[in-house]
């Protein structure tokens, strides 16, 4: 792994592990700066691969100048963002090994286990169902985990009904501190505002880490790009709003 590490494409950068105790860094932190994922070097879209910024339970960037260290110094982050936008890319950056990074900078401190809860299977032999797999490795997160442990949660619930799904992940993020990414916007506070004609739906992705919550997962974009008929679009895009609309009479109604 060291000789592979520093084999890779771009600037690599040597960890720069801050020990506990440290005066400087009393509590656990990453600070990883133009970070870019080992295995790919290419988007979708054929363009050169992104580099992003990482900051956990550490200051980063002039943008923060001046903010509270409450804000700044935030040991979890909720990663939100539209299909195909990077997100599962992003957190699969996020590591602790020791060797050369594919990086700007590193600063980090060591972590006592790491965590991830990513994909969705099932597990057919023991006839357990994707969401019963998805309980079942977040309670041993949820059991073993530290406050010095690196823990990825990536999509969690996805194997369920949208709104146990929000329910089950908003309560499971209120018991971590490190890194969860979710298309479930109302626990960014978010209202969806879905595009009137999916037909004018188009996005370009940048791939950058910034501040701020992402209002929807551009479900119909991501379809296009799949090349599904427009006319099922078409439907599937009539169909949200029924679906919308029907929610929004429910909470009047509540």
């Amino acid at each position: 792994m060291s000789r592979y590490s520093q084999s890779g494409d771009g600037p690599m950068a040597r960890p720069e592990i801050v020990l506990p105790g440290d005066r400087s860094q009393s509590h656990p932190f990453l600070d990883l700066r133009g970070s870019r994922h080992p295995c790919i070097t290419k988007t979708f879209f054929g363009d050169d691969f992104i580099p992003n910024d990482i900051f956990i339970g550490c200051p980063g960037g002039e943008e923060e100048e001046g903010q509270d260290n409450g804000k700044a110094l935030a040991p979890w982050v909720l990663v939100t963002g539209p299909n195909m936008g990077g997100k599962s890319t992003l957190m699969r950056q996020v590591s602790v090994l020791g060797c050369y990074v594919p990086a700007e900078s590193l600063r980090l401190s060591p972590v006592d286990r790491v965590f991830t809860r990513l994909g969705a299977s099932d597990r057919i032999m023991s006839g357990e169902s994707t969401f019963f797999v998805e309980l079942s490795e977040t309670a041993s997160i949820l059991l073993h985990a530290t406050n010095h442990s690196l823990v990825l949660l990536d999509e969690l619930g996805r194997g369920t009904a949208t709104y146990d799904g929000t329910a089950i992940a908003s309560a499971v993020v209120k018991e971590l501190s490190e890194k969860i990414s979710t298309h479930y916007h109302s626990l960014a506070c978010m209202v969806e505002n879905e595009c009137e004609d999916p037909s004018q739906e188009t996005i370009t992705f940048l791939y950058k880490f910034i501040r701020g919550a992402c209002p929807k997962s551009y479900g119909f974009n991501a379809a296009r790009l799949a090349n599904i008929p427009e006319e099922v679009i078409q439907s599937g895009h009539k169909k949200a709003r029924e679906f919308e609309r029907s929610t929004m009479s429910l909470r009047i109604f509540k």
